[in-house]
């Protein structure tokens, strides 16, 4: 995770990480949520934190099938048993563990690349990016500015 406190260590950390024979490392911007909002020495605007995505590589933690943003490859399970689409779902869960991991699953829904607010030739690369976070800006299906930024798409005030 991109952090304030974290910029200085990322060629470090890829060149550790390559040099070991890391075969995927995923980077990811924390989402401004839960007691993090109360963090604010850990935040970072999307202009800043957008382009700490060119370190990682790989297949990572945000592979997916063409044509889908999220919900196709990956479930959270907290500690207390919830099941969520993602670890920041977790207020909205779609189950617990005890209702069997399949029909968990089977309740989370896809979003399609098509339902989203995205027009830039790089939607099948960053897949729209977070959709948690795109919701912290106002509209699940609108764009995530980390992203957006990380492309060069916008250019915030």
């Amino acid at each position: 995770m991109v952090h304030p406190k974290n910029l200085e260590d990322f060629d470090k950390m890829e060149k550790l990480f390559m040099n070991i024979g890391v075969k995927s490392w995923t980077v990811d911007v924390p989402c401004v949520t839960g007691r993090l909002k109360e963090n604010v020495n850990f935040h970072l605007p999307p202009e800043q934190g957008g382009k700490y995505f060119k370190y990682g590589y790989g297949e990572g933690l945000h592979s997916g099938t063409k044509g889908y943003a999220c919900g196709l490859h990956l479930i959270g399970i907290m500690s207390d048993g919830r099941v969520a689409k993602c670890t920041f779902y977790s207020d909205n869960p779609v189950g617990r563990i005890e209702d069997g991991l399949r029909k968990c699953w089977q309740r989370i829904r896809p979003v399609r690349l098509e339902e989203l607010k995205c027009d830039c030739q790089y939607i099948e690369l960053c897949r729209g990016g977070c959709r948690y976070r795109a919701s912290l800006f106002g509209d699940p299906n609108g764009k995530d500015l980390y992203k957006c930024y990380y492309y060069d798409k916008i250019h915030c005030k």
